[in-house]
């Protein structure tokens, strides 16, 4: 305490001027509490710019997430559509000998995939800073049910692909002769023959079909779609701030 405000007391003690006394402890005390409260309100003002700061640093991660994510999806949409074309055709029936000794895809259409990892750094970021924090802003609550909804599905179904094309070439090698030779990249008339009459290949191709095309392509289609309005709500928060 000031030196010129423990005279004043002692001053007005001296004096047995009592009440004085008392009014001027009572201004000292809430001298006293209104700092606390500004110390308080200046801590708790600190504290809400670094927590907005590190939101705006995870949102920034989320963002380049999303981006290096619609990138990839572009790639794996185009080779699965080009898969899915060429299933339909031969599940039409619409394929000939000609065709066959063109189509590039045919030969490893059931037995490759296309490896896919979400990129979800900042995802994970965001969730354990969605669970520390006390506040539910919009965007966060978007980011956090985007991931929480394609995740596990993508996870899924991206396994059954891998599963079926491993299954498929085991399936070559265990029963067909012409199987050392086709993964060698060589040419084997029984092959062809084999995608041309054989019902095993055209319920293989269905299956695939069925699984890598009519489902997780349109699920990669459904999250490049979704990913992209993120980004464009993500990019509306920074302009904002």
């Amino acid at each position: 305490m000031p030196r010129f405000f423990k005279l004043k007391k002692l001053k007005l003690f001296s004096e047995n001027k009592f009440g004085k006394y008392a009014l001027y402890a009572l201004g000292e005390i809430l001298l006293v509490v209104v700092g606390i409260l500004i110390a308080l309100q200046i801590n708790n003002w600190n504290e809400g710019k670094k927590q907005e700061r590190l939101l705006a640093g995870i949102f920034q991660n989320v963002s380049y997430d999303l981006e290096r994510d619609t990138l990839l999806m572009n790639v794996a949409i185009a080779y699965y559509d080009i898969r899915e074309k060429d299933s339909n055709k031969l599940l039409n029936d619409e394929f000939t000998r000609e065709d066959f000794n063109t189509c590039a895809t045919c030969p490893s259409m059931i037995t490759s995939y296309f490896p896919l990892t979400i990129n979800n750094k900042g995802y994970l970021q965001l969730k354990d800073f969605y669970n520390d924090s006390k506040k539910r802003d919009s965007l966060t609550v978007d980011v956090v049910q985007f991931y929480t909804a394609f995740s596990a599905i993508m996870d899924e179904l991206g396994g059954e692909v891998k599963s079926n094309t491993i299954q498929n070439l085991e399936h070559w090698r265990d029963n067909y002769p012409w199987f050392s030779k086709i993964v060698s990249g060589k040419e084997d008339d029984r092959f062809q023959e084999y995608m041309l009459t054989d019902q095993d290949f055209k319920n293989r191709v269905a299956y695939y079909n069925t699984i890598a095309c009519k489902n997780y392509l349109q699920l990669l289609k459904a999250y490049k779609a979704n990913a992209v309005v993120l980004l464009q709500k993500i990019d509306e928060r920074n302009a904002e701030n």
